[in-house]
C-alpha cells in the first residue's frame, strides 16, 4: 500500500507538465481592459495557481498519516490532485471547442 501511495503522488508531481502552460497561458483572459475590472477572470487565475498549493497540502497530509499507520486514508489524500486535475480537465474541455474542431 506504500508502494500505492508512492506511485499516486508520482502521477500527481507529472500533472506539472500540463499545469506550467495552463499557469503560463492563463493571463490571455487578462487580455482587455474590461476583463480587468470583472473577477471571473481573477477567479480563474486564482484557482489555477492554487492547485501546487492543493498538491503539497494532500502530500504533506498523506505522508504525515503514513506515519501513523494508516495506509489506505494516505492513498486517498494522494488521490485527492489527481482528482482535481480530472475534473478541472473535464470542465475545460468540455468548455472549450478546442476538441470539437480537431
Amino acid at each position: 500500500m506504500r508502494t500505492l501511495v508512492i506511485v499516486l503522488q508520482i502521477l500527481g508531481g507529472l500533472t506539472f507538465i500540463p499545469w506550467f502552460t495552463v499557469a503560463g497561458l492563463s493571463f490571455i483572459s487578462l487580455n482587455s481592459s474590461e476583463s480587468i475590472k470583472k473577477i471571473g477572470p481573477w477567479l480563474f487565475i486564482i484557482s489555477i495557481f492554487i492547485y501546487p498549493f492543493i498538491v503539497g497540502g494532500c502530500y504533506w497530509w498523506a505522508w504525515s498519516i503514513v506515519l501513523t499507520g494508516d495506509l489506505f486514508t494516505a492513498a486517498l489524500w494522494s488521490c485527492l490532485p489527481l482528482i482535481c486535475f480530472g475534473v478541472a480537465y473535464l470542465i475545460i474541455s468540455q468548455t472549450s471547442d478546442y476538441l470539437k474542431r480537431y
